[in-house]
């Protein structure tokens, strides 16, 4: 994953980051990790986006996220971020991921890579 371009989700249009109220989506996993989707493709990402947000789904993301974020979150206004391995390490850092999750799809099978400490 290092030279190529991996795509995060970004909850917010380009105005909300550029006023400091963007998030980076990630999921809590029932153990209380943090897995942080990257896709290969921004269609994946979006694609994937649009069969998870429904209205409860955003509703609570929300509870877990500041005030002035869940404008963006509600409205259902998202950015799809082009990362290289220093931008998503960044975003890993954001979210206290535990571990990235590429491609993710329906079924128990994916592809994990667990982040390192230190």
């Amino acid at each position: 994953m290092q030279d190529e371009l991996l795509y995060v989700i970004g909850l917010g249009g380009r105005e909300d980051w550029e006023a400091g109220r963007g998030s980076v989506y990630w999921i809590e996993a029932p153990n209380g990790e943090h897995a942080l989707p990257v896709f290969t493709t921004p269609e994946g990402a979006h694609k994937y986006w649009e069969a998870n947000s429904g209205v409860r789904e955003r509703l609570e993301l929300a509870d877990s996220t500041p005030t002035t974020h869940q404008g963006p979150l509600l409205q259902n206004r998202i950015t799809l971020l082009p990362l290289d391995g220093k931008g998503l390490a960044l975003a890993a850092a954001r979210v206290d991921a535990d571990y990235l999750i590429r491609d993710i799809q329906a079924g128990a099978e994916q592809e994990i890579l667990r982040l390192d400490e230190g």
